[in-house]
């Protein structure tokens, strides 16, 4: 296996449209700056058939950075999976790493995506992966580019912004109500500063619309809710998980099959918020049905 970096820019101004001025200019260029990297197997070649490629999005706790030799969400998928596919993750739009999925880096992974299609032997249709934080930064990436996509599959994932913005996780605890001592971060003030909300902190569901996934693609009928999600999904979670809720997945998994769609959970019970060999051979396994 062998790393491959590259840098993707990306336009860090936002594009909402909140104004009927006929003379203001609404939208602009601002360029920001990601790092990238790239995992090619050992039986990568130029010619021969395209390898499968896989989008592993990185948690809150990760990075990609060439310098210190990080690799972000890649590592995710654990070696026997990284000798069968090509697999890239991108640092993101904040210094930290901690995108939280909102439009600019889902764009700059569309960018970073676009440059390893065009310059690399893989495979255009595109699985997506990630874990926790990463959860939400892959669903985002679905949703926005569904025809890119064959498969997703996700650990512990971050899937109900406005859950954890508002009230974080139920009678499990929160550190959106303080500053978690152990990451050093306020999670209300990383989603506010990354979907571009007003200095009061309020919840402001224009700037998420179709960027928090459990409210992307939904209906409620009857007090039923019905996702209308694009392509097959399965998640692994685990039921002593303290940090993201496996209740939320639970329902966020449910209402896409109500809806229809082909979805899977897989409750690891007494399993934390952490990834296990397990989690990483019944991933390649659900890959693998798709290729």
């Amino acid at each position: 296996m062998r790393y491959e970096w590259f840098s993707v820019t990306y336009n860090k101004r936002f594009d909402f449209c909140f104004s009927d001025s006929p003379e203001e200019t609404l939208d602009g260029y601002e360029e920001g700056v990601s790092e990238a990297c790239l995992s090619l197997p050992d039986s990568y070649s130029e010619n021969g058939a395209p390898v499968p490629l896989v989008f592993s999005a990185h948690g809150s706790g990760g990075r990609v950075c060439r310098e210190e030799d990080v690799h972000g969400g890649i590592k995710y998928l654990g070696d026997a999976n990284l000798e069968k596919y090509a697999v890239f993750d991108i640092h993101g739009t904040r210094p930290d790493g901690r995108s939280y999925g909102n439009r600019r880096y889902v764009f700059a992974v569309y960018r970073a995506y676009n440059y390893v299609i065009s310059h690399y032997n893989v495979d255009p249709r595109l699985f997506v992966s990630g874990g926790s934080m990463g959860g939400v930064c892959a669903l985002n990436f679905v949703n926005t580019f569904p025809s890119a996509v064959r498969a997703v599959g996700l650990f512990y994932p971050r899937t109900n912004l406005h859950e954890e913005f508002i009230g974080g996780m139920r009678e499990h605890g929160s550190f959106d109500s303080q500053r978690n001592p152990k990451k050093g971060f306020y999670l209300r003030e990383v989603i506010a500063d990354q979907f571009g909300f007003s200095q009061n902190l309020a919840w402001e569901p224009e700037k998420t619309a179709g960027f928090d996934p459990f409210n992307t693609r939904t209906v409620t009928i009857d007090g039923k809710r019905y996702t209308f999600f694009p392509c097959p999904i399965k998640v692994w979670h685990g039921d002593s998980d303290v940090s993201v809720d496996f209740r939320t997945a639970r329902e966020y998994i449910a209402g896409i099959r109500r809806a229809g769609s082909m979805a899977e959970l897989r409750v690891m019970r007494g399993r934390g918020h952490s990834i296990n060999p397990v989690m990483q051979e019944e991933l390649g396994l659900w890959f693998d049905r798709f290729i």
